[in-house]
């Protein structure tokens, strides 16, 4: 008969796994226990959920979810990055805290981004992006060029027309 805690365990991990749009699998190995607590705190605050999962219960959980192209890399000691809303923010918040004065940083294994399987190189790759808010900035901004430069050229137009009616002005008043 199944343990009812590893039963309750498998629900609550399955649950996760159905709403993440993003995990990252890291190896936690050689890192203390102040380092562990000092990474839960980074990642929560980045709004990243980082747990350290027992590789037979991330099994169960795992199926029929997106997470199940994970299943063969659930071996030794394996912690879950998982984002629910940017799928950019666990590959991020490992690439942060990796940059921080800790001691030592986990070391990312592989990833899956919205159904998709990521190698640690292509996780790497997505760390180095601007975040969302960053790009949206961007994108307004290449969007707000051409009616800034609109605007520049009809105020120049009206300058010089503007400059044109006075001087006929001042023309028709000195004769």
């Amino acid at each position: 008969m199944a343990n009812p805690a590893k039963v309750e365990a498998v629900a609550e991990l399955h649950e996760v796994f159905q709403k993440a749009k993003s995990a990252v699998l890291a190896n936690y190995q050689g890192i203390d226990a102040t380092g562990i607590t000092a990474l839960r705190e980074h990642m929560r605050s980045r709004s990243v959920d980082f747990r350290v999962v027992k590789n037979t219960l991330a099994r169960r959980a795992a199926k029929d979810t997106a997470l199940e192209i994970l299943d063969g890399e659930f071996s030794g000691p394996i912690s879950l990055v998982v984002s629910f809303d940017d799928v950019v923010a666990p590959a991020k918040a490992l690439a942060d805290f990796a940059k921080t004065d800790a001691p030592k940083a986990p070391d990312v294994l592989c990833g899956v981004v919205e159904g998709k399987r990521v190698s640690a190189e292509e996780l790497e790759a997505m760390s180095k992006l601007p975040s969302r808010e960053e790009l949206i900035s961007q994108m307004l901004s290449v969007f707000q060029g051409p009616t800034t430069n609109f605007v520049g050229v009809f105020s120049s137009l009206l300058r010089k027309l503007v400059g044109t009616l006075e001087a006929i002005r001042e023309k028709k008043e000195a004769n």
